[in-house]
């Protein structure tokens, strides 16, 4: 993505998570704290990770390189197929302090065969591995894909798991999916993204 292309994707991402979370209400409140963008091979331009995205404007926002030691940086160094990340304070996301095994289809699918826990910004990868989110242990959440549009649903997407798993605890505990099976509808997803991607080229 060029310079300009990400700058109004920023700019316009408040807006947009307002207009789109209005059908996922009922899964929690999902705030979008900071947005990262991929430019090129070697740069990323994120928001002011403090300022309010609706009060930000271009000149709040930094270029720095893809090569570095905060999360976004090894997120798009390491993950080279991935264009956007957020990081997103969550209701029920917040509260997880465990992985989160596969407990419903659609995160086996979209999100990874589990949820993990990030303690620390050389974790991230790992954690990462496979996975299109992760919570960190300050209870904010950061929710990856390869369009600005499929890093939103993850984010949906985790809040809808998260509030599945804290619920379900006080009903005796969620009934997790075969890891084995997990993997393969995640592999099955992508395979059918893959070629729906391809056909609509």
């Amino acid at each position: 993505m060029n310079l300009k292309s990400a700058q109004e994707l920023i700019l316009q991402a408040q807006s947009y998570f307002d207009h789109h979370s209005e059908g996922y209400q009922t899964w929690g409140k999902v705030e979008l704290k900071q947005v990262a963008i991929r430019v090129d091979k070697n740069k990323i331009l994120i928001s002011h990770p403090t300022k309010s995205l609706s009060e930000q404007t271009i000149q709040d926002f930094e270029l720095i390189p893809s090569k570095g030691k905060t999360y976004f940086q090894k997120i798009f160094f390491w993950k080279w197929n991935m264009e956007v990340a957020f990081i997103t304070k969550q209701e029920y996301a917040s509260q997880v302090k465990e992985t989160i095994p596969p407990i419903l289809d659609d995160q086996a699918q979209l999100l990874g065969v589990n949820i993990k826990i990030t303690n620390k910004p050389e974790d991230i990868i790992c954690t990462l591995f496979s996975r299109y989110a992760t919570i960190l242990q300050n209870g904010q959440s950061i929710c990856i894909g390869k369009t600005f549009e499929d890093t939103f649903v993850a984010a949906q997407l985790l809040e809808k798991t998260s509030k599945a798993w804290v619920e379900g605890k006080y009903l005796g505990g969620a009934i997790p999916i075969n890891i084995i099976e997990a993997w393969a509808m995640q592999q099955f997803y992508l395979l059918k993204y893959s070629k729906e991607a391809q056909k609509n080229k």
